[in-house]
């Protein structure tokens, strides 16, 4: 029963129109990604009015819990690659195996993350920036967050892999339910309501695990149910080393595309904080709109994963390269979207923050400055992706870091010591300008290496109609 779902689901990737299965697979996690981040954002909207000490708080807890998040969605990446190939590989029972291992391992390192992180919670707010007035509001959020990080790390790994099965619509609806129940949450819990006290800081904490155990129960349900496709027993849940080994090949390129980002910001938050609060309370916003933004990328980018994975393990190479360059002109088109939106009305965008007049004129412009070249950032994500698909997990890593690490990392060091506060917004637009060059590069020789050629097909048609109509 179950291996014929399977197996219907999983044929369709390598055989129906390309628009038709990213519309498919790319608008679920296109909406997990953006109810994912939106948990950040709102949660900055409403802390904003209680001061930017506050707000400043999220921006230094913010960087320790993408750490801890980057690791849980590497994992679930990484075995949705594996699944998609075992897939396009005709073994199901290896799908199944590596979708048992990721979530024995979801479960495994949310207690860790417990374990480790509430006992050091002074030493990492301090660590990540929080000075004076901003150390108590920083410790009690990163608190609340790390006590239940089980709550953020099984729905984080479990709608990769119920995406990967070709059950895409419901990750994205679980992260609906969750992401709109955030809202009513914080302002019930942030300025409290009736007889519920308001809990400031601590509220938008207890709202975001409230929110995220919602999606939590829905997805034991459907498992408990047996609506999954997977044939799951016992022993696939015992995590074997081959697995995880495989797992985190892939899935390593996210995990360390996000923790670099997550120690640039400890960068970045130690030179705004040289800045004064107010800077350090800005940063907070525009990487919270900056990432919030481009999560439709992101999540276009996971949706193509499996689509990738599949075709290439089937050695169907016209639709792998259909596939990456079709994904790549959307995420382009929604980059100049952007890119116009926030040079139009920056100011608008951050007084919805905060009203203060000093926050309001050096948030608009250091925003302005931020998002210089997003436009293109897309394209960057598309090409990591791409590497991931295809199994080569040592190249997307290299992408993935670029930008965060080898490009950023100088940027922060030295634009600021020479330009002042423009600088330390300069450097991100520096660093996405030199990452997008070296990744499009990169993603041309493999191209001409695989043999995959750069085509955006005939609208509706699959690889065998097209050949077909040219003869």
């Amino acid at each position: 029963m179950g291996g014929g779902r399977f197996g219907g689901r999983a044929e369709a990737m390598g055989r129906e129109p390309i628009w038709r299965l990213m519309a498919r697979f790319a608008i679920p996690p296109i909406v997990s990604m953006v109810a994912l981040a939106s948990y950040n954002l709102v949660d900055a909207y409403f802390v904003g009015r209680l001061g930017t000490a506050q707000l400043a708080a999220l921006a230094v807890a913010f960087p320790v819990m993408l750490i801890f998040m980057s690791v849980m969605m590497g994992s679930g990446i990484g075995a949705a690659s594996l699944v998609s190939r075992n897939l396009g590989a005709g073994n199901r029972e290896g799908a199944s195996r590596a979708a048992g291992t990721a979530i024995t391992v979801s479960i495994l390192l949310g207690a860790l993350v417990t374990l480790i992180c509430l006992p050091s919670l002074n030493f990492l707010v301090e660590l990540f920036g929080a000075r004076g007035d901003v150390v108590a509001p920083a410790r009690i959020y990163l608190g609340i967050l790390v006590a239940f990080a089980v709550v953020e790390s099984f729905p984080t790994v479990i709608n990769n892999i119920i995406r990967a099965e070709g059950n895409a619509g419901l990750s994205g609806a679980v992260m609906i339910v969750s992401a709109l129940a955030n809202i009513p949450l914080d302002i019930i819990l942030i300025f409290g309501l009736g007889p519920i006290p308001a809990l400031g800081v601590a509220g938008a904490a207890w709202a975001t695990v409230i929110a995220r155990g919602i999606g939590l129960v829905i997805y034991l349900g459907y498992f408990l149910a047996g609506k999954s496709s997977y044939q799951f027993r016992s022993g696939y849940f015992i995590p074997r080393m081959k697995i995880i080994t495989e797992i985190y090949r892939t899935g390593t390129a996210s995990i360390a595309r996000q923790i670099a980002m997550s120690l640039i910001l400890l960068l970045a938050n130690r030179v705004a904080v040289s800045f004064g609060n107010i800077t350090l309370s800005v940063l907070a916003v525009v990487f919270r709109i900056g990432r919030f933004a481009f999560q439709p990328s992101m999540g276009l980018g996971q949706g193509i994963l499996p689509l990738i994975g599949y075709n290439f393990g089937a050695n169907k190479k016209e639709r792998v390269g259909e596939i990456v360059m079709k994904a790549g002109l959307a995420s382009l088109i929604w980059g100049l979207l952007l890119w116009s939106l926030f040079m139009l009305f920056s100011r608008q965008i951050i007084s919805a923050f905060n009203t203060d007049p000093q926050f309001v004129a050096e948030g608009s412009r250091a925003l302005r400055i931020f998002v210089l070249f997003f436009f293109a950032v897309g394209l960057q994500m598309m090409a990591s992706f791409f590497f991931q698909g295809i199994g080569k997990g040592m190249a997307s890593l290299v992408m993935a870091t670029s930008r965060q690490v080898i490009l950023l990392v100088p940027a922060l060091l030295v634009m600021p010591r020479l330009f002042g506060v423009t600088g330390l917004w300069a450097a991100f637009a520096t660093a996405d300008l030199m990452s997008v060059i070296l990744t499009l590069v990169w993603t041309v020789i493999e191209f001409r290496r695989q043999g995959i050629q750069f085509s955006l097909g005939q609208p509706g048609l699959a690889p065998a109609d097209r050949r077909t109509a040219k003869g």
